[in-house]
């Protein structure tokens, strides 16, 4: 991590609890920014905002279901800003691997309420805001499936997907305001995201990225010129694959 420097602006990181969110906080405090964390419990976001805070950071925390648009309001309305907006890390998401002819109702409206549906409503709340001060980025958190569909994969894929384009019609509408906007898709990470697994943790998925490589490659998109714009940038472990293709170095 980068040596804390003179505070400056506030990023908004959703999914802040653990896994990528939760180092992405970090990698960001440490590089002089504010925090407004936000995941459905606290439970997890006590210890980020604990830890960020040791950077010097001022953090806010809250339990909002990004999904839920009177959730996402009222987080919104809670906080108070100690510094301006200066850019959104969307990284809630959710996903369990089944084949099309076995999707259960349920998974594939959390998936797309989660990754898709929460991305909205979050860009929705916080545009108006991210748009005062030139430079504004957004970071979405996809995966190598939004290009790359995988069997056994319809609900995550199709919601990633669908965040691409989101993402790109956010570009568009924003672009006089100077906001620029990131689509960022790593393959495997190794988190607790559940996957094709029964259960997840750290050390379950050997050889891809870990939570720390992908928070660095975050800190990296907030420390540029807010005159550069990465538009895509696709991330893998050399030790692991990209989407369908196995270019594994031992």
């Amino acid at each position: 991590m980068t040596a804390p420097r003179a505070r400056r602006a506030t990023v908004l990181v959703t999914g802040a609890s653990r896994g990528i969110g939760g180092q992405a906080a970090l990698r960001l405090a440490a590089a002089g920014f504010d925090l407004v964390l936000w995941a459905r419990t606290l439970e997890g976001l006590r210890q980020t905002q604990q830890r960020a805070a040791e950077f010097g950071a001022e953090v806010s925390i809250d339990a909002v279901d990004v999904s839920d648009a009177a959730q996402v309001a009222a987080g919104y309305a809670a906080i108070r800003w100690r510094s301006p907006l200066t850019g959104l890390v969307l990284n809630a998401g959710s996903g369990i691997w089944q084949q099309i002819t076995e999707i259960d109702d349920a998974v594939w409206d959390q998936t797309l309420a989660t990754n898709l549906r929460g991305a909205m409503l979050v860009l929705r709340q916080f545009l108006p805001e991210l748009q005062r001060v030139p430079g504004g980025l957004i970071v979405g958190v996809l995966s190598d499936s939004a290009k790359y569909p995988f069997a056994g994969r319809g609900a995550y894929a199709a919601s990633k997907a669908g965040l691409a384009a989101l993402l790109e019609v956010a570009r568009r509408e924003t672009r006089e305001a100077g906001v620029r906007v990131t689509a960022l898709l790593p393959s495997r990470v190794d988190t607790s995201f559940q996957g094709s697994l029964e259960s997840a943790g750290a050390g379950c998925r050997p050889g891809s990225l870990s939570v720390e490589d992908v928070a660095e490659v975050i800190g990296w998109l907030f420390e540029l010129p807010a005159g550069v714009e990465v538009r895509e940038l696709q991330l893998s472990a050399l030790t692991s694959s990209f989407g369908p293709y196995q270019e594994v170095s031992s």
